[in-house]
């Protein structure tokens, strides 16, 4: 059996970003009064960016890989552009509700037929990456994906909030 790019790439996207939602959710039921001020600006150490940056990084892979993947390469690439400016809860859960948009509409034949393309990938002002579109989900966005994921659990763990590994995976196995 084979697994399509699509099919990897988007159902990897949609329970990542419903990971990051159940635990926001979480955190918004652990402390409902000052959800905002207790986690919005936390991190886990003092030269780590916030809880904030961990969601928007986490969207805009999505965003910007979705692009890529159905060749829409510029600046107007007809995508969402978030202006990386969120300070509560319900703007992270709106973003991620847009990102899940994004995935949903995603055209799944156009990820596919589009896997041995090569697409240029930035990292930094002079790293730039020659691969095609299946390694550049492979070998950059699935895992900046999940290192954001990740790190935003962590931050909300360490914090206090009571989430656990089901809280993690959950959203992979429904």
């Amino acid at each position: 059996m084979s697994l399509s790019l699509s099919a990897l790439t988007l159902q990897t996207f949609s329970s990542g970003l419903s990971t990051l939602s159940h635990i926001l959710k979480k955190a918004q039921e652990h402390s409902p009064q000052d959800v905002d001020s207790k986690f919005a600006s936390a991190r886990l150490i003092d030269d780590q960016l916030p809880l904030t940056f961990q969601v928007q990084v986490a969207t805009n892979t999505v965003r910007k890989t979705l692009a890529r993947l159905q060749g829409r390469e510029t600046s107007q690439d007809g995508l969402p552009h978030w202006e990386d400016n969120e300070t509560t809860f319900a703007q992270l859960l709106e973003r991620l509700e847009a990102a899940k948009d994004l995935v949903s509409k995603a055209d799944a034949a156009k990820i596919d037929e589009r896997a041995d393309v090569e697409v240029e990938l930035p990292l930094g002002a002079d790293n730039i990456f020659k691969l095609s579109c299946k390694d550049s989900v492979l070998k950059y966005s699935i895992p900046n994906f999940f290192f954001h994921i990740n790190t935003a659990y962590s931050i909300l763990r360490a914090k206090g909030v009571p989430v656990g590994k089901r809280d993690y995976l959950g959203s992979f196995f429904a």
